[in-house]
């Protein structure tokens, strides 16, 4: 007899849950999560994304990464032009391998960024001819630093991930 009185409440409790799963697809109207490709195909990665990226592309060994405290004393960037950064160095002094990407917070403190990049470039004595051949540029308010020999597919990937 419970069985015949609780078969209602099943239904009408499938029936709400179907209801309200079929209503949820799509985005959410509480923007807290947007699946718009247009929003995501536009933006531009992160600098650990596109130095990660690098890392699964270019063979980098013996590399450490670089620190707040590194880019304030290596290159005299100040950190209040930063937004988000990331880099390696190599940990051994017998190569010249380093890469910088820096997020400015807009287009002036890239400007800064990039004359304090293009001074680390200056001097650097040791890995004269990679530094020399190495882009140091910007890109909107990315600023980077590739000191490698695999430069070029560094700034391809960059390139691929910053618009």
């Amino acid at each position: 007899m419970k069985f015949k009185k609780s078969v209602p409440i099943i239904l009408a409790a499938l029936a709400l849950s179907a209801t309200l799963i079929g209503c949820s697809g799509g985005a959410t109207s509480s923007g807290s999560q947007t699946t718009d490709s247009s929003v995501t195909a536009t933006a531009n990665a992160s600098p650990e994304d596109i130095a990660a990226k690098i890392k699964e592309s270019v063979t980098l060994t013996d590399m450490q990464p670089l620190s707040e405290s590194d880019i304030s004393s290596m290159y005299g960037i100040d950190l209040n032009d930063v937004t988000a950064f990331a880099g390696e160095i190599d940990s051994t002094g017998l190569r010249t391998d380093e890469f910088l990407i820096i997020e400015a917070k807009n287009n002036e403190s890239a400007d800064r960024i990039l004359t304090k990049m293009n001074e680390a470039k200056n001097y650097n004595p040791e890995g004269y001819a990679t530094v020399q051949k190495s882009p140091v540029a910007k890109k909107g308010n990315y600023v980077y630093l590739f000191f490698s020999e695999d430069a070029d597919t560094m700034v391809n990937i960059l390139n691929e991930n910053v618009k």
